[in-house]
C-alpha cells in the first residue's frame, strides 16, 4: 500500500475524517453498478419528497444467514474489500499536506492499521446482509441463492466485471453521441424561440 500524495487537492486539504470520508465517497462513485447519476432536474424533485416513515419489519437469524451467504455466493461480499484500507490511507493522507515530514511515518502507520483493523470489513457485509434480508423474503434469498450457486449464476459472477466494463464503455460511447444530439435539438427548438445559442 502506497500513500498518494498526489491525490486531489480536496482530499489533501481536507480533516483526516473528512478524507475518510472522501475515501468512502470516491470507492462507491467508482463502483460501476452505482454509476447512475440523477438528472439535474430530479435533484429538486428528490429534496421535497416525503421521507419515507415507516420501518421495514426486522429481518429473521433465518433471513440474515441466508442473505450472507447471497452476499458470498454473488461476489457482493468480497466487492468491498477495499473499502478499509482506502479509508485508513486517505485519513493518514489527510495529515501529510500539515507534516510533509511525517510521509514515511504515515505511511507506515496505515500500513499497521489497515492489517489491524481488516476484520471490521465483516461490518460492512453485515450492512449489506441486512439490507437484503430487510427487502426479500426468506423463499426469495433461498430462490436467488439457488440462482447464484447453479452454473448459470456461477458464470453471472465471474463475467460480471467484464460484463460491467463492456457496458460501461458502450454506455458513454452511446452518451457521447446522445449528449450531441440532444445539443442539436436544444439548438433547433432554442431557435424556434429566437435564440441563437
Amino acid at each position: 500500500m502506497q500513500l498518494d500524495i498526489a491525490a486531489p487537492r480536496v482530499a489533501r486539504r481536507a480533516t483526516p475524517l473528512a478524507a475518510a470520508a472522501i475515501g468512502v465517497a470516491l470507492f462507491v462513485a467508482g463502483t460501476p453498478a452505482l454509476a447512475q447519476d440523477t438528472a439535474p432536474f430530479q435533484l429538486a424533485q428528490a429534496a421535497t419528497a416525503p421521507a419515507a416513515t415507516a420501518k421495514p419489519p426486522q429481518p429473521s437469524a433465518e433471513q440474515l444467514k441466508l442473505a450472507n451467504e447471497l452476499l458470498v455466493a454473488n461476489g457482493e461480499a468480497s466487492s468491498f474489500d477495499a473499502v478499509i484500507p482506502n479509508v485508513v490511507e486517505q485519513t493518514a493522507a489527510g495529515f501529510v499536506q500539515s507534516n510533509p515530514d511525517l510521509i514515511r511515518d504515515l505511511r507506515e502507520v496505515a500500513k499497521q492499521l489497515s492489517a489491524q483493523y481488516e476484520s471490521r470489513r465483516t461490518e460492512i457485509v453485515q450492512i449489506l446482509a441486512t439490507i437484503y434480508a430487510t427487502e426479500f423474503t426468506t423463499q426469495e434469498l433461498r430462490e436467488l441463492l439457488a440462482f447464484y450457486r447453479s452454473e448459470a449464476g456461477k458464470k453471472l459472477v465471474t463475467k460480471r466485471e467484464e460484463l460491467l466494463k463492456v457496458g460501461f464503455s458502450s454506455i458513454q460511447a452511446w452518451s457521447a453521441q446522445f449528449a450531441r444530439e440532444m445539443e442539436v435539438r436544444v439548438r433547433e427548438e432554442m431557435k424556434k424561440r429566437g435564440f441563437t445559442i
